[in-house]
């Protein structure tokens, strides 16, 4: 099931967005749960992160689509974000946002099918996670990789950095854990840092911007680092 969120001030285009997204169900056989929005205000009044897609319109009259992506960026670092526009010139603004594609109006089926494709490519990879156990405070408790930022090797200490803390656990080498966590989207970003591709905020020269933290990319692993980011967000390179 994709919950997906349509911000769009014209009225047709937002009709012929649902009605695609319902042709698509049927013909695919899966199943959207879908919320409509008429400007970028409205959808982050009380913003919340239940959305797996949002398709924002570029022009709107109160609050333009780029701004609002910025906006969601701040609240919401792993939502699929496709853009609706007439003018295919704002493209390359769009992945400083990590927008995942454009949409030319009139839209129409066949590109909305394919936009829909790679999306649910990208919900299938990486839309799964496991439960790993942490030391905390003397007890023992689970962390689930959808929460892991970043995961790093401190002496013989495996140190996880995620939303509900640092926490740190022994017994295993983070080669072992990277191989464990490969089909979950971490990888390795050197010897000492395996990442979680859901978190990453940008890659520039030699640093990974994860979760506000700033960690090293190794020259050896970065080609093969910034491939798996860009399948990751569906960009090619």
């Amino acid at each position: 099931m994709l919950r997906i969120a349509i911000v769009e001030d014209e009225k047709e285009c937002q009709a012929s967005l649902v009605e695609h997204l319902s042709k698509y169900e049927k013909e695919h056989g899966d199943n959207f749960i879908v919320r409509t929005f008429y400007d970028g205000i409205d959808i982050l009044d009380d913003y919340t992160s239940e959305y797996d897609l949002i398709f924002l319109d570029i022009h709107m009259k109160f609050q333009d689509g780029m701004t609002t992506a910025k906006k969601i960026r701040e609240l919401d670092d792993s939502v699929i974000i496709v853009f609706i526009t007439a003018l295919a010139q704002y493209a390359i603004e769009g992945y400083k946002v990590n927008a995942l594609d454009f949409i030319l109006k009139p839209v129409v089926y066949e590109q909305l099918e394919g936009t829909l494709d790679k999306v649910l490519k990208i919900a299938d990879k990486y839309h799964k996670s496991k439960e790993i156990i942490v030391a905390d405070d003397g007890a023992k408790r689970k962390i689930d990789t959808e929460d892991i930022y970043y995961i790093e090797v401190v002496g013989h200490t495996i140190v996880i950095h995620s939303k509900a803390g640092v926490f740190e656990t022994r017994g295993k080498t983070l080669k072992a854990i990277a191989e464990e966590l490969n089909e979950f989207g971490f990888v390795q970003s050197g010897q000492s840092h395996l990442i979680n591709l859901k978190f990453v905020d940008k890659i520039k020269g030699d640093v990974v911007t994860v979760a506000g933290d700033d960690l090293f990319l190794s020259r050896s692993r970065k080609k093969d680092f910034i491939a798996a980011f860009a399948e990751y967000v569906g960009m090619e390179i």
